[in-house]
């Protein structure tokens, strides 16, 4: 059923997964906002798709690995009545080496990416939702965080502090009508995977069980579900969407 008078905020908005999990709530009727961090093509880009599915969108640039950022981001949000009752942590980057040549910069950058930001936007979410006594908070782990994988050190750490981080939050705001989940999007064609040659992708497409690669609007749809009202008594869990490969 359509929430013409509920917000989510999606971070990775703009772009790949993010992109398709903001164009699927707004065709729900969500009041949808993107953030992205600086890629003013990719904004543009996304604001084009929306233009065309004639739906309205709104856009905030913001790191939101910087807890300042952050703030000042839901004090907008706030001023504006577009705090969120539904909240999509999609943003994240890989920086890929085996562990023995991985930097230390590499490793906080990447933490700092997947894991920092995600901490950020649920501590501010949680606040309004918890005034409303409503929420919904999706955030994005990886089979890297279940299975490991080799030259994914910091990755396959960041996506697993993620589901702990998910998991703990879930009981900490159950009781003020706040679910805290996780999806785990497996291979799926994306910018984020434009870089694996040919031969990785067979390799890991071997892997799968559905021996293809997933489509973003596929991910799209478990968030979808996972944010609607129907989704009340699920909470603290962590799903696959990955063709059977974990």
């Amino acid at each position: 059923m359509p929430v013409p008078s509920r917000n989510a905020l999606v971070t990775g908005g703009t772009k790949g997964i993010g992109r398709a999990v903001a164009l699927r709530l707004a065709r729900e009727g969500w009041r949808v906002t993107c953030v992205y961090k600086g890629d003013e093509a990719g904004r543009d880009a996304c604001a084009q798709r929306f233009a065309e599915a004639s739906l309205p969108v709104s856009f905030e640039k913001v790191d939101v690995s910087v807890p300042a950022e952050v703030s000042a981001l839901f004090t907008r949000l706030a001023d504006g009545e577009r705090e969120p009752d539904c909240l999509v942590n999609a943003a994240g980057m890989s920086r890929d080496a085996p562990l023995a040549f991985l930097s230390v910069a590499d490793f906080d950058a990447v933490l700092s990416a997947n894991l920092r930001s995600t901490f950020l936007m649920c501590q501010q979410a949680v606040k309004p939702m918890a005034r409303r006594r409503f929420g919904r908070i999706v955030n994005f782990a990886s089979p890297a965080a279940l299975l490991g994988n080799e030259g994914q050190a910091a990755y396959a750490a960041a996506k697993a502090g993620v589901l702990g981080l998910t998991r703990t939050l879930a009981r900490e705001v159950a009781r003020m009508g706040i679910t805290v989940n996780a999806v785990s999007p497996g291979l799926v064609k994306t910018e984020m995977t434009a870089h694996l040659s040919p031969e990785q992708v067979e390799k890991l497409v071997r892997r799968t069980p559905l021996q293809r690669m997933g489509t973003p609007e596929e991910v799209a749809g478990m968030v979808r579900m996972l944010c609607a009202d129907d989704a009340s008594y699920i909470t603290g869990q962590c799903f696959s969407i990955d063709g059977g490969l974990s």
